[in-house]
């Protein structure tokens, strides 16, 4: 027994000994990589770099030039800039707000935005307050607060402006540190908050995305720049054919685990040679993955499968008996078609392997040798450039589109294209399906459809069996209204073309490109569906006051959003369901009670007077109309500024319209919470509504469209949910307002409506 137990413990010790010795072994391998990429900053990137300031103040050059050089080295890992063009974008010094680095890549549309943490052992990564830093400067960025960034900043601030505008541009926020990629839960914590704040939670197309870039991605990525040496991959095929003549090429069928083991190996490498790696999280990736979860056993037929070059091809005696299977081993190879079914394979896997047991993919592999001279290239271009088909397309079968091309023509003499063409359909010609559905969507009552339209487009037409289709092309669908329609957004798009040019800061023109489709809602839901109804409406000059809504509606909704969400990115804001809606309710509101002007503009003096809405009388609202007016519309922060409800306060749902009470008090009958919501005078105050439903914040406006939405019928553009929240022996939200205004001393008229 002596004798065992003093074996067991010289096997642990012995045991103990080899794992410490692997762990020493690991930390010198991890310090000599960062020497060495240290080494690569000093040399490459080091000569680059502006450190006037350090030199200024008598600092560490060595540690500046490293934690610098890091900053434009993970720019370079993200954009492929060379070494002059990464050190340009590094800012790092006094007031750099948080960021070390910002890179604009007009080439990919991206915005870069990088933090650097250089430790010579690597043992010390980003901490929390870091973190809180760099959320707080990239929110600084998004909302272009230039003042609050040093001279290195504000030099870069033209592209900056231009790339923020630009509806496709993308951000990526990066962590480089010479330590793991693996950021503590308390620092990854704010980061990830920061990404669902813009992204939202059902943007199938991230804006931001977060790239933590470590020792081993940094040395990585180095060694593949400096090393020639290609992928060799295994690859089983079952199913499988041949192509000897004039070139090799092999056939088959491969399993879905295959491919994703191939990216979770080599990563991006593995698309080396193709035009473009993985997209993350589009529609057409998630459509691949929802496949895979739900129908794994379809994916090979829903699916074109992937295209593999390879210096050469060698098939293997064993498991190549027959053409039933087949092991051959690709020397010198690359995927050139077929990176985001790769990538999204390999999503799959990570989140339950078991989902890929029954998948197959259709792969083609071309053999390279003997090939002449360019003909990888032209592989490449032809897979990656050959015409595919778009949902749009199956339009074309809907019998309902072809009714309305001949609606189109007998009435308005006009053509009306759905298929796509080399020639589309467009000015006075007529209109194509695509410039129709934008179109209907922003005359929808519910301003969702416009974000929808902005959003994702193609989500209007994604089926035509699918609700959103169906609702703006049912088979009553006036042609009147979609032509007039069509025209109401052309004048909005022409007006909103001519006003960027007149606003003096880019946020400002921000609003009018990124808010395009929700201004061409407001615009269209103030002509009426009945102008937009009229065969007439042309002719007679109905759509004309257009192009005035378009500029008082665009003006309310800046300052809205100037009020409500001042430091938002706005690209993902007007694709926000909840915060347009909110939004569209914001500005009906303060339209419908006041004249309005045009801040911001060049020549305001000249320009930008005061302007009565088109459709309303010219006459002066009364002292007493605008105090009825401003209290209904301020309710809410008349009560938080007064104190007027305690925390917890119950709320009921009262309908306002018999359309409500027909439709909306059953739904709410069947579970009592839908009814109810609590009041809360925590910040933000513009969601001061706990519904007991679902938890979560509303202000009393969304709240009642969300609920209407929830039943299952469309809401109208605007909805007044001060009048529709009643607390008990107070009346409604509007009425606890008023009580609170009667009881204060009559203020004196200050005269300025915004």
């Amino acid at each position: 027994m002596a004798m065992r137990g003093s074996g067991d413990i010289r096997t642990t010790a012995m045991r103990a000994f080899e794992q410490n010795g692997q762990m020493r072994s690991g930390a010198i391998l991890s310090i000599l990589h960062i020497q060495q990429v240290g080494a690569h900053i000093q040399r490459n990137i080091g000569p680059y770099l502006d450190l006037s300031d350090v030199r200024a103040r008598n600092g560490d050059m060595q540690t500046s030039t490293l934690t610098r050089g890091l900053a434009a080295l993970a720019v370079q890992v993200l954009t492929g800039f060379d070494a002059e063009s990464a050190a340009a974008c590094v800012i790092d010094g006094f007031q750099d707000n948080g960021i070390d680095a910002i890179a604009v890549d007009e080439n990919q549309g991206k915005i870069v935005i990088v933090q650097s943490k250089w430790h010579a052992e690597g043992r010390k990564t980003m901490d929390q307050g870091e973190a809180l830093k760099l959320v707080n400067g990239a929110k600084d960025l998004f909302s272009q607060k230039f003042h609050l960034f040093n001279a290195r900043a504000r030099k870069l601030q033209g592209a900056i402006e231009n790339a923020l505008i630009n509806p496709e541009v993308r951000i990526t926020i990066s962590v480089a540190t010479t330590g793991s990629a693996v950021l503590p839960a308390d620092v990854q914590r704010p980061l990830q908050d920061l990404l669902t704040e813009v992204n939202g939670a059902d943007d199938l197309d991230d804006l931001v995305d977060l790239k933590i870039l470590g020792l081993a991605d940094l040395h990585g990525f180095l060694t593949d720049r400096t090393s020639s040496k290609k992928l060799d991959l295994d690859l089983h095929l079952s199913e499988w054919g041949s192509v000897q003549t004039p070139y090799q090429a092999y056939y088959g069928l491969v399993p879905a685990s295959d491919i994703a083991a191939w990216y979770d190996k080599h990563g991006e490498r593995l698309f080396d040679g193709n035009i473009r790696q993985a997209l993350g999280r589009t529609a057409v990736n998630e459509a691949l993955v929802a496949t895979l979860r739900t129908e794994p056993h379809h994916f090979w037929y829903f699916n074109n499968g992937i295209t593999v070059l390879s210096e050469s091809i060698s098939r293997a005696a064993r498991d190549s008996h027959s053409r039933t299977t087949g092991l051959f081993r690709l020397t010198g190879a690359t995927v050139v078609n077929g990176a985001q079914t790769a990538a999204s394979i390999h999503a799959v896997m990570q989140e339950d392997e078991t989902l890929l047991d029954d998948a197959e993919i259709w792969i083609r592999v071309i053999g390279l040798d003997g090939c002449p001279p360019g003909f990888a290239s032209s592989v490449t271009r032809a897979t990656n450039t050959q015409n595919g088909v778009d949902a749009r397309d199956f339009l074309a079968l809907d019998p309902n589109q072809d009714r309305l091309r001949a609606q189109l023509r007998l009435q308005f003499d006009k053509t009306y294209g759905v298929k796509r063409s080399a020639d589309p359909v467009t000015g006075d010609s007529g209109c194509d399906v695509e410039e129709a559905a934008i179109a209907l969507a922003c005359a929808h009552a519910d301003p969702a459809y416009a974000v929808d339209a902005k959003r994702q487009v193609s989500t209007l037409w994604a089926s035509t069996d699918d609700p959103i289709y169906r609702e703006l092309f049912p088979e009553d669908l006036n042609i009147a209204k979609l032509w007039n329609s069509v025209l109401a957004l052309r004048i909005v798009d022409a007006e909103l073309a001519r006003l960027r040019n007149m606003f003096d800061d880019s946020r400002s023109a921000g609003v009018l490109v990124h808010g395009n489709r929700l201004i061409a809602h407001l615009v269209l839901s103030q002509l009426g569906s009945s102008v937009l109804s009229d065969p007439a409406a042309e002719e007679s000059g109905l759509l004309e006051p257009a192009a005035d809504l378009t500029r008082n509606l665009s003006s309310l909704l800046g300052k809205t959003v100037d009020d409500h969400y001042p430091g938002a990115f706005l690209a993902p804001l007007f694709k926000n369901h909840t915060k347009c809606r909110e939004l569209v309710f914001e500005v009906l509101t303060r339209y419908a009670g006041f004249p309005v002007s045009l801040p911001n503009q060049r020549n305001s003096a000249k320009t930008a007077t005061r302007r009565t809405p088109t459709r309303r009388s010219p006459r002066r609202a009364s002292a007493d109309e605008r105090s009825s007016s401003q209290r209904k519309q301020d309710a809410v922060k008349v009560i938080q500024a007064a104190g007027g409800l305690q925390e917890g306060t119950l709320l009921v749902f009262k309908p306002g319209t018999k359309r409500e009470e027909q439709l909306l008090v059953p739904w709410t009958e069947e579970v009592d919470s839908r009814s109810r919501a609590r009041w809360t005078n925590q910040p933000p105050s513009v969601n001061p509504l706990v519904w007991e439903f679902d938890g979560e914040r509303y202000s009393p406006s969304n709240l009642v469209t969300t609920m209407m939405i929830a039943a299952g019928y469309s809401p109208p553009s605007g909805v007044r949910g001060t009048t529709r929240w009643t607390v008990e022996g107070r009346g409604t939200l509007s009425d606890v307002a008023d009580q609170i205004n009667d009881s204060k001393p009559d203020e004196p008229e200050h005269g300025r409506l915004w």
